[in-house]
């Protein structure tokens, strides 16, 4: 019986020992499965992924020169020189070519216009992204521009989020949007597409608090208030003393005269504190955010002679839904009159075996703030 007894027990032990050498090994493939899975998933989105960076520099546009001459005939260059323009730019994209695109080319260095992050439809289905990031200088005006794009296109329906603040037509705003989507025709060459975006900016466009204060204020007001200017009259007379009338000396807070005439202290310092009190009043106005309907259509064709590839997007109703209802677009432009939109499209047409023509034009109009892009060219191949 203690044989027996001893037996069983060995047989149980090794039961149990192989059914946890069994459940060991299904928790190892379960981890493997789920790290196979995951790396999958990282390789799908990264796969043909590209980082790109370019520097580029070059003389800037110089005005005519400039000079004063003083009451002992001393003569004083007064010539603005701009620095060289220059432009920094690196990023990270992911973009399938259309066929009209060169895919020959053996880099990509950010000055090209990707027409498939302006599009509505994609070269590829799945995910697409670009990111940008841009630093430079233009007729001594210096930038930092950025740009961000993800979309995920299906066959009926696509999802797509941006980032874009662009400082040289100071346009910041962040989106997010989804469509369904339809293609027409039996090589679905057109596509319509309608959704919703949700777009979030920092800045109240259209709202003019200057022109809000000069309605219940006279200009000089504001030097005063805001700026700490002060003005001293005086009687202007000629030469045989009679009077001319009566102008004013300025002065800014550190007692300097900084003009000697109304007109002058217009022209040469009131510019500079309209800015500076549109800035200071629009900072303090906190961030907006609308919601919109967005139609849109995409229309591409494409053979070895010509190609053609449209896009266009229209915003016509939108409903305010953060920030205060008085410093919205929608309150400014009164309701009917606001729509946004955005078109564009690439023409190409080959003429026999010498003559190609090409064109390219991008427009975008989001509040009272529009980007322009157009190019055209021709070539001839000996």
């Amino acid at each position: 019986m203690s044989k027996m007894l001893v037996l069983c027990l060995l047989l149980l032990v090794n039961t149990i020992s192989a059914q946890q050498v069994v459940e060991l090994q299904d928790d190892k493939v379960e981890e493997l499965r789920k790290g196979f899975k995951t790396k999958q998933f990282f390789k799908k989105i990264f796969k043909y992924a590209t980082f790109y960076g370019a520097y580029t520099e070059q003389n800037s546009i110089q005005g005519k020169q400039t000079y004063s001459i003083s009451q002992a005939n001393d003569l004083t260059e007064t010539t603005i020189l701009n620095p060289a323009d220059f432009s920094a730019v690196y990023g990270f994209r992911k973009l399938a070519n259309f066929s009209y695109e060169d895919k020959k080319q053996k880099g990509y260095d950010g000055t090209e216009n990707p027409i498939g992050s302006l599009s509505n439809v994609g070269a590829t289905k799945g995910i697409e992204y670009l990111f940008q990031f841009n630093k430079g200088r233009q007729q001594n005006k210096e930038f930092n521009n950025s740009y961000a794009f993800v979309r995920y296109l299906k066959d009926y329906w696509f999802v797509k989020a941006e980032y874009n603040n662009n400082e040289l037509i100071d346009l910041n705003y962040v989106s997010g949007e989804a469509r369904f989507r339809i293609a027409l025709g039996k090589k679905k060459r057109l596509s319509l597409s309608s959704g919703v975006i949700y777009r979030n900016y920092q800045k109240a466009y259209g709202f003019s608090p200057i022109s809000e204060y000069l309605e219940q204020n006279q200009w000089w007001s504001l030097a005063y208030d805001y700026f700490g200017y002060t003005d001293q009259i005086y009687q202007m007379t000629d030469l045989n003393g009679y009077s001319l009338g009566y102008d004013y000396f300025w002065y800014n807070s550190e007692g300097e005269q900084v003009a000697s005439t109304d007109s002058e202290f217009r022209n040469s310092i009131m510019g500079d504190l309209i800015n500076a009190y549109n800035s200071q009043v629009l900072d303090e106005i906190e961030p907006m955010a609308d919601l919109s309907l967005i139609f849109g259509l995409d229309y591409y064709f494409y053979r070895k002679n010509f190609h053609v590839h449209l896009y266009g997007n229209v915003l016509p109703y939108h409903k305010t839904i953060e920030g205060d209802e008085v410093y919205s677009y929608n309150n400014y432009k009164q309701k009917d009159d606001w729509i946004d939109y955005s078109v564009g499209g690439v023409l190409g047409v080959k003429l026999g075996k010498h003559i190609g023509i090409f064109s390219e034009l991008s427009m975008q109009r989001y509040w009272d703030r529009e980007f322009k892009s157009m190019q055209i060219g021709v070539n001839y191949q000996i």
